[in-house]
């Protein structure tokens, strides 16, 4: 039986979960995704966004009387300049977005929340919170650079359009801060939270 549930379908952070020994299930339910409000900035958006989707998934385990369990969400976003990138729409998106990082720092903010369900109140979901901001610097790229890594399908699913576990990491001269956060679950945050609740990974067994 599981300890948690993991309400993302990304392998990198599945990837990360099982290197810590966490027993976990991937948790499988329908959400659409939040954009940003106007008056949003990036840290607000990205708790709000993670938040929305332990509430999500909470209301899934309970309309479908699955067995209540703590659910680990997590949300990555990349911001240059007070802006939002999220994942690109399209090749020319994803080539645009690149262009626009090169040659200069970004953040790369995640958010990862454990949410826990109040015995006592079977609407409250208590949550275990931290976000991570990890500035990256891009060498400068060339279209045909940006076109040459769209090819390799790596952008499509990535806030940025890149992943820097992967070929991405050729565009990466500097990074300043969690390299776990910029692939997508920052890890000594997420074991900070996981000794917080007493769930068991790696170090408590």
């Amino acid at each position: 039986m599981p300890g948690i549930y993991l309400a993302s379908k990304s392998p990198r952070r599945q990837e990360i979960l099982e290197s810590l020994e966490v027993d976990y299930k991937v948790l499988n339910y329908p959400h659409d995704e939040s954009s940003p409000a106007n008056s949003e900035s990036a840290f607000e958006f990205i708790e709000r966004n993670t938040k929305e989707k332990s509430l999500s998934a909470f209301a899934y385990l309970q309309e479908n009387e699955m067995q209540i369990l703590p659910i680990l969400t997590a949300d990555t976003l990349v911001s240059l300049d007070d802006r939002i990138f999220g994942k690109p729409d399209n090749k020319d998106h994803a080539i645009s977005m690149l262009l626009e990082l090169s040659g200069q720092y970004h953040s790369v903010i995640s958010c990862v929340a454990i949410g826990v369900l109040d015995k006592t109140k079977s609407d409250t979901v208590n949550f275990n919170i931290d976000i991570v901001e990890t500035k990256v610097l891009f060498k400068t790229l060339t279209a045909y650079e940006c076109k040459k890594y769209w090819e390799t399908k790596e952008p499509i699913d990535k806030a940025g359009s890149y992943g820097i576990q992967g070929v991405g990491e050729t565009f990466v001269e500097q990074i300043i801060g969690s390299h776990s956060n910029v692939v997508g679950l920052p890890i000594f945050e997420t074991c900070k939270i996981l000794d917080n609740l007493k769930i068991d990974y790696w170090l408590s067994k």
